[in-house]
This record gives C-alpha cells, structure tokens and sequence, in this order.
C-alpha cells in the first residue's frame, strides 16, 4: 500500500447520518483486493477501494442504532455521541436522520441520467461519493447485505425492482457476481498466480471485479424473502440452492468453495470450504423457514 493509504480519515455528515470514509488509496470494505504486481502497475493499488459511503456500511450502522435505541438504560445508559462540530447527537435523532436520507441520497431512479453503464438505473448506489465517481453506480450485490441488516431503509417496490436486476444479471450457478458482467471493468475469473503485464488480473487484482462469491448470495435470500411475497417468495428462492445440494453431497470437504470463477466455473484459487458460504446461507434458511 502506498503511504497515502495509511492516511484514513472518516467523517459523519451530521444532517443525514451518513458516515464517509477512506480515499482511492486503501481498501475500506470486505472488497479488500490490494494490487501486488509491479510488472503490471497495480502494485500496493486498491482493486476497490469503494470509499465514501459504501452502502452495506450504511446498513450496518443502521441496525445498529436501531438496536442500541432499543435498549433499556440498565443495559446501555449512553443515548447520545458528542460530534466533530462539537453539537450533542442523540441515537434517536441519528437513527431517524439515516431513516428519512438513505433511499434519496442512494436510489437511482430510472429516469436518471447516469453514466452510461448498462446497470445503472433502477438500483441502489454501491458507494456515495467514491473518489472515482463511476464506482457509485457499478451494479454489485452490496445492497442485498444492507436490505437484509436493515430492511427499513428501503421502499418495497424499489427494493423488490433492485432485487430482480441482481436475479438476472448477478446470479451465478453457486454464487453472486461481484460486479456486472456489462460492466467494462468486469473480469469474472481469479487466477491469484496471473504474471502478466495485464494491470487488471495480474496477481488476481480482479477478486471482487467479477468471481462470482458465495456468501453475498444468503444476504440476497433473505432480503428476496424480505420483500417477496411470504411463502411464496422462499419457495422461489429455492430454485438457487439446488446446485449449493448437490456440492455438498459430492465435494471432497463436504462443504461450499469461497468463491467460483465465471458461470460457476471451478477456481483453483478458492478455498474450497468456507465458513462464511455456508454460514449465511443457513441464516437465510432459517429466516425463510420462520
């Protein structure tokens, strides 16, 4: 990493609620890719550093000041931070300024003019005000992870229409492509090894520009149930777990892979049995069952 990226800064804008965070320089998310390949130029560069508001972030802190305004006083007795502009924020006041923000500020609307990628409308911002102000509207799986944590930020119809782009462009045999196959910085396969001078899969710098992970796809259950129509909604998303029943039944660990390359493709780069694959896909069965 360069010393720039060691450089962090975060900041809360205190009339939406909304925390920024990191530069172009450093990886800020769980799309954590630093480049490594001198020979092709990405060497200590961020595949996505997806700075500003990544929106899963935003999800997250949501549920968490709905959880913290929930609590009685014997159990937490704080009910408000003291903030850079010095003024005294209550959670309550946090929560609620989040609340009447996030589908402004994040929605993008059919009618917008965006930039030109395929995916970019009728969808839910991956990141609010990114360095590289195109990442705002790449079409990633980011938003499910949000919808699913804190499903009271999001209008139902918008949501359900989000959910449908991500059914048909994202969704792979096993897993959710980490970003849209239209998308011009797409690269669907991971090879870690990779010593070409192609600055964008050289040392599998492209591992969250396409491969196609596993654990994002319990996050996109369960907001489908979420915003689906009951029983019916998880009988339907059932049609996507039956390639995830038979890898269970033949795999050598009995288990589910990281990630897999384009369409399902076997990659050799993956750990072939992972925690978290597995882990939220039994959440989402669980939620749906219940």
């Amino acid at each position: 990493m360069s010393e720039w990226g060691f450089d962090v800064s975060v900041r809360l804008d205190e009339k939406t609620g909304i925390i920024y965070g990191g530069s172009e320089h450093n990886c800020g998310t769980w799309m954590d890719k630093m480049g490594s390949s001198a020979k092709a130029g990405n060497k200590g560069k961020p595949a996505t550093p997806r700075d500003g508001a990544a929106v899963e972030i935003i999800g997250l802190l949501k549920s968490s000041l709905r959880w913290v305004c929930s609590l009685k006083k014997e159990a937490f007795k704080y009910d408000a931070v003291k903030t850079a502009s010095g003024a005294s924020l209550q959670y309550t006041q946090w929560n609620q300024r989040l609340q009447e923000h996030f589908e402004r500020l994040f929605w993008m609307d059919p009618d917008e003019k965006g930039t030109g990628i395929p995916s970019c409308t009728g969808i839910y911002r991956d990141t609010l005000g990114a360095s590289r102000s195109w990442q705002d509207e790449q079409l990633r799986p980011n938003f499910c992870i949000a919808m699913s944590v804190a499903p009271e930020l999001f209008e139902a119809e918008r949501a359900k229409s989000a959910l449908e782009m991500v059914a048909h462009r994202l969704i792979g045999p096993l897993g959710i492509c980490t970003l849209d196959p239209a998308d011009k910085e797409y690269h669907g396969d991971y090879h870690n090894d990779n010593d070409s001078g192609d600055m964008a899969v050289a040392h599998g710098w492209n591992y969250h520009q396409g491969p196609e992970w596993i654990w994002p796809l319990g996050f996109f259950l369960e907001a489908w149930h979420s915003f689906g129509n009951g029983g019916e909604a998880a009988r339907h998303a059932m049609r996507w777990l039956g390639a995830h029943r038979q890898m269970l039944r033949k795999a050598p660990w009995r288990s589910l892979p990281e990630l897999t390359n384009s369409k399902g493709q076997h990659c050799d780069h993956s750990c072939p049995a992972q925690a978290s694959s597995l882990g939220t896909l039994l959440a989402a069965l669980r939620v749906m069952n219940e």
